[in-house]
């Protein structure tokens, strides 16, 4: 019988202590291996992913898949796996790929009459609103 026993390399303690430095933060498996590269501790693409997916296994943090050829995202999220908001939809601007996070009592209303009205769950972790942020809108 297998053994699941969880060891903690140094990349992958590495890795949680900069993501757990990143509270909010959406970041791409490119971004986390130039983040390593210019600390001087480069880690390579197939590491990253490793630890990524471990990581997304044990519920510290969530995957975006946002499009279709588009890199995932990825977010600490702590022991419960969840955003901090569990309400939490992202709008995601077209123009600098910026990701946000959007909380506000209207979307959960939208949400609650999709429900009622229509029977149907929202899966907020796959929602994402697409247009220009307010940096590139008011360019």
């Amino acid at each position: 019988m297998a053994s699941s026993v969880q060891y903690h390399t140094k990349n992958y303690d590495d890795m949680l202590a900069f993501l757990k430095s990143m509270p909010g933060k959406h970041l791409t498996a490119q971004e986390i291996c130039a983040h390593f590269s210019k600390r001087k501790k480069p880690m390579g693409m197939t590491t990253v992913y490793r630890q990524l997916d471990r990581l997304v296994a044990q519920g510290l943090v969530q995957k975006y898949n946002l499009e279709n050829g588009e890199s995932a995202c990825y977010e600490f999220t702590g022991q419960n796996g969840s955003s901090s908001d569990p309400n939490c939809f992202h709008c995601k601007c077209v123009n600098c790929g910026k990701l946000i996070h959007i909380e506000c009592e209207e979307i959960k209303r939208v949400e609650k009459h999709i429900l009622d009205e229509h029977d149907f769950v929202v899966d907020k972790a796959r929602t994402v609103f697409y247009g220009l942020c307010a940096n590139c809108k008011n360019k």
